[in-house]
């Protein structure tokens, strides 16, 4: 009859062979293409490349107005007709977000704009004679120099009432004669 001593594995051999195994087959391990193959993929960082022209004509998914640049711009007509309601939409939304830097009349009088660079003035002719969609392009991808983008943060309609609100109320209309009214 046999002792159940040696039923049982050699201990040593084994942490012998495990010992070898572990010593000699790393260099052997690291030499397979599988080792290296997620360390050296082909593999773009972030704003490596310019992102992919937009194809001429494409109209966009989420329904949102696309202008390429400022010249562009003057063709877009206003989807919001400069009603009572829609005025008094852009005042709101022109004190939360312009009157900062712009002031409550336009002229740059905002404390924004006292403390730092004074903004354009919105009551002279050169921007009340601007076509609707430029203010527009100028509110969604912010000035030529200092203005930041409000495209992200300002509706798409409530940049058009923006608009309606700068161009309509915001320079007070002349007074017509009497005379000229008959």
């Amino acid at each position: 009859m046999r002792s159940n001593v040696s039923k049982r594995p050699n201990i040593t051999a084994k942490l012998a062979l495990s010992a070898f195994l572990a010593v000699a087959t790393p260099g052997i391990a690291d030499a397979m293409p599988w080792s290296w193959d997620m360390f050296s993929q082909p593999s773009y960082k972030a704003q490596e490349d310019l992102p992919p022209a937009r194809p001429e004509g494409v109209v966009p998914a989420s329904g949102r107005t696309y202008v390429k640049d400022r010249a562009d711009s003057a063709r877009l007509k206003s989807p919001v007709e400069p009603t009572t309601a829609s005025l008094e939409r852009g005042e709101a939304m022109y004190k939360r977000y312009c009157a900062p830097c712009h002031g409550d009349t336009g002229k740059g009088e905002g404390l924004v704009g006292q403390k730092y660079v004074a903004p354009t003035d919105l009551t002279t002719d050169y921007v009340q004679k601007k076509a609707n969609g430029d203010i527009y392009f100028t509110i969604t991808n912010g000035g030529l120099a200092i203005m930041p983008s409000y495209g992200d943060s300002v509706a798409e309609a409530d940049r058009w009432h923006i608009v309606n609100y700068i161009k309509n109320n915001l320079v007070p209309k002349a007074a017509v004669p009497v005379s000229a009214s008959k």
